[in-house]
């Protein structure tokens, strides 16, 4: 039997297991972001691909008042709005994401595996065996001492893919990627996901 709160425990310990890897490798490489605006990791564009990513994101913004909550949907509305218009203009590639409240993420508990890795040197394997490698953020490659260490990304992934494959079969439709604001911003009415689907 399927059950879409397994896939909640199962996401949250993902996020366990990266966040300890991500503060492990850290505090090795000596990287803080405290101070950091987050202009360069929290992007506009930054796009979630699987059906729980999206779901426990929202459920995130579930979790604050009213206030605050309007307040990041009506940025994220913005944010779509100057997407629609002009996707290369100044107005949307400059902006940050829209849940980015003076530096701070809002929905820091809920945040997607992306954010979570966002900074630290990795890499990836491919299914063919070949590898895909970043060598971290600005900031770090800036301010901080050059250091071999990288983060292997692959066994994330591969769970991430395993628990989309599951909710795929169970919803019988695939998930579409959506960016931060339009994975929130459907709460409005009319939106896609104007109501919380649960598997």
């Amino acid at each position: 039997m399927f059950s879409g709160n397994e896939l909640v425990l199962r996401l949250i310990e993902l996020y366990r297991n990266i966040d300890s890897t991500y503060a492990g490798a850290a505090e090795k490489i000596g990287l803080v972001c405290e101070g950091c605006d987050g202009a360069k990791c929290c992007t506009v564009d930054l796009t979630l691909h699987t059906f729980m990513e999206i779901f426990y994101l929202r459920r995130g913004l579930n979790t604050l008042e009213p206030a605050k909550r309007l307040e990041i949907l009506g940025r994220c509305q913005s944010m779509i709005e100057a997407k629609k218009e002009a996707p290369y203009s100044d107005r949307y590639r400059n902006a940050v994401c829209a849940v980015n409240t003076e530096g701070a993420c809002m929905l820091y508990e809920y945040r997607p595996m992306i954010c979570r890795l966002a900074g630290i040197p990795h890499f990836i394997t491919r299914p063919d065996g070949s590898k895909v490698e970043s060598g971290g953020c600005e900031r770090l490659q800036k301010n901080f001492p050059i250091s071999d260490l990288k983060i292997d990304r692959t066994e994330f992934y591969q769970e991430m893919a395993r628990m989309e494959v599951e909710a795929v079969r169970a919803r019988g439709k695939r998930t579409k990627k959506l960016t931060v604001a339009e994975a929130l911003a459907s709460e409005f009415p009319g939106g896609e996901f104007s109501v919380y689907e649960i598997i």
